[in-house]
């Protein structure tokens, strides 16, 4: 058992499952996707107190912003990409995910998987960092959830890339009947 961020803690089966996946150069392999699909364990949180909140630094804004609004349908999930942010050291995506409510019992959702191409080849695999909000105040009813999520990549975009190429998988799709193929853009840069 490692202590990971806070007071999360990674049992040694995830770590190990984890150290395969950087080693897999397959980026939507059944390892990758079994680990996104699996539930965060949190033993405890620390409190923040008003002294701390008050020094933790807010986060920089964009140093630039390319709105995208690009949108696929599969089966019954939609997936809108939405912003491609850039920062100082990093560049995020920023999209809306639409799909069927989990069924019952389920605690968590699981992130999508990303990965990136430009046009001088370099790639982006997975994700480091960016959050996941659910969104009910989006879904036009009870047949759709609505998920409002962040991707973040490092290192950034090569000035000189003209187009980034951007695949996505919902890791519980590979349990789907069909498999959903992954969805996939291209963004002119």
């Amino acid at each position: 058992m490692v202590a990971g961020p806070g007071a999360a803690y990674i049992c040694d089966e995830c770590l190990q499952l984890c150290n395969e996946i950087m080693q897999d150069p397959t980026p939507f392999s059944t390892k990758a996707l079994e680990l996104a699909s699996r539930p965060p364990v949190v033993i405890a949180a620390p409190l923040i107190s008003e002294q701390n909140r008050s020094n933790t630094t807010v986060s920089e804004p964009p140093e630039r912003i390319l709105q995208l609004e690009l949108e696929q349908k599969q089966l019954d999930m939609t997936l809108i990409l939405h912003q491609l942010c850039y920062y100082s050291a990093h560049f995020e995506l920023r999209y809306l995910w639409i799909r069927p409510p989990l069924t019952a019992g389920f605690a968590f959702v699981p992130r999508i998987i990303f990965l990136l191409q430009d046009n001088l080849g370099n790639r982006w695999h997975g994700e480091r960092g960016g959050m996941l909000l659910a969104r009910p105040e989006l879904a036009s009813g009870l047949d759709n959830a609505v998920y409002q999520g962040s991707a973040r990549f490092r290192p950034l975009l090569s000035p000189e890339a003209r187009t980034l190429t951007v695949q996505a998988v919902d890791p519980l799709g590979q349990f789907d009947e069909p498999t959903p193929q992954p969805w996939r853009f291209e963004i002119s840069l």
